[in-house]
């Protein structure tokens, strides 16, 4: 296994550069990767004509996006009714028709219905907690003329720039793994917040230039799909990183005004690759060694690295003969153990009949007692032989 330094690839890790970048910042996802990843593993790696990309996490839709950007068709799936929601927005195709509908909705008053609070649940607290009263109301009297919205590429353009303003117009603070209500935070105006939203929004749509292929972007379950044999050419992705964040949880406010369903957190949850340090069950026959070790004092390694080799091995069926993958992979500390996340999936790559090359992009130093732990983040390229 070859391992090679290229910091200049890191910086698009995460999702920073893609803040100002049209349609990629219609829904902010600090986890997501930028574009630019997606390029550089056809410029460095990719053989031959890119017809095909496959994500298996499409998280906020970037793989696809930029598939469609390329004229390349895109399939891809996610564990979250949010992400699909998201990415299949982004990757839409609109029209002229749609637009001034969209304008339109926007030019008429929208009217401030005393909201019933009950009717938006969501599964670690009462939405109440996390609004000022006029923003909850604001929040969902906007949800409610929505749906009466027939244009379905009208409703979901305008749904997405709803749910994209909650953070700036909550009490709420992420951090890190957690949810917490800041009452002294300062909350924007829904109303003001939403227009603002849908005139950017509005502005990338009027720029134009995007293909006619749209993707077919599935709620699923990365670990079995039913996607074609040998039907990619190309995959990138991140899967969530080994770690306490919970994103059906960090995004649940997001999820549960979507889905208007106290249920669905738990219920993505249940589709997702288990990530988030909890206690977990798992094949331990299934594993090298060395994870085994890991394992037996942190369970959830062993479930992390069992749900990844079942996601390896379905891309390894996807990917056409000379496919490539990219795969954006950070290391772990967890009790005060150092996990080589990024040799680790190569290594079980390897075992699948991968060849890899691990691209290291950041170099980070996490803050553990008794000592501090150098640690990165790296792009695993695999090349199915």
């Amino acid at each position: 296994m070859n391992i090679i330094n290229d910091l200049s690839i890191g910086r698009y890790f995460t999702f920073e550069p893609s803040k100002d970048e049209p349609i990629y910042n219609w829904f902010y996802y600090k986890e997501a990767f930028s574009p630019e990843v997606v390029d550089y593993v056809i410029g460095k790696y990719a053989e031959g004509e890119v017809r095909a990309v496959y994500d298996p996490f499409c998280g906020a839709g970037t793989s696809m996006l930029r598939a469609k950007e390329l004229g390349a068709s895109g399939f891809s799936v996610d564990s979250s009714p949010l992400a699909v929601f998201v990415s299949r927005v982004k990757c839409a195709n609109y029209f002229v028709e749609d637009v001034s509908e969209i304008k339109s909705f926007m030019e008429k008053p929208i009217e401030q219905k005393q909201a019933k609070f009950s009717d938006w649940k969501f599964e670690l607290f009462p939405p109440a907690l996390a609004f000022p009263k006029s923003n909850l109301n604001s929040l969902l009297s906007i949800r409610n003329e929505l749906e009466n919205i027939e244009n379905a590429n009208c409703a979901n353009f305008l749904m997405l720039a709803l749910l994209s303003v909650i953070p700036q117009c909550s009490l709420i603070v992420k951090d890190g793994g957690v949810l917490r209500v800041d009452k002294k935070k300062s909350a924007m105006p829904v109303k003001d917040a939403f227009k603002r939203k849908v005139k950017a929004m509005l502005k990338d749509l009027e720029a134009g230039g995007s293909s006619s292929v749209v993707p077919d972007i599935r709620l699923g379950d990365a670990r079995q799909t039913d996607f074609e044999n040998n039907s990619a050419d190309l995959i990138v992705t991140s899967p969530p990183y080994l770690n306490n964040i919970d994103y059906s949880k960090i995004y649940g406010l997001e999820l549960s005004l979507l889905g208007m369903d106290k249920r669905i957190t738990s219920e993505t949850r249940s589709r997702s690759i288990r990530s988030f340090i909890t206690s977990a069950s798992f094949d331990a026959s299934a594993l090298s060694p060395e994870v085994q070790e890991f394992a037996d004092k942190i369970p959830i390694v062993g479930s992390y690295f069992s749900d990844i080799q079942r996601v390896v091995k379905d891309m390894y069926r996807i990917l056409r003969p000379n496919g490539i993958a990219g795969f954006v992979v950070g290391n772990s500390v967890i009790h005060e153990t150092h996990i080589l996340v990024d040799e680790i999936i190569a290594e079980m790559a390897g075992t699948i009949g991968f060849e890899c090359e691990i691209v290291v992009g950041l170099e980070r130093t996490a803050d553990v007692r008794p000592a501090k732990v150098k640690t990165r983040e790296s792009l695993i390229i695999m090349k199915k032989q």
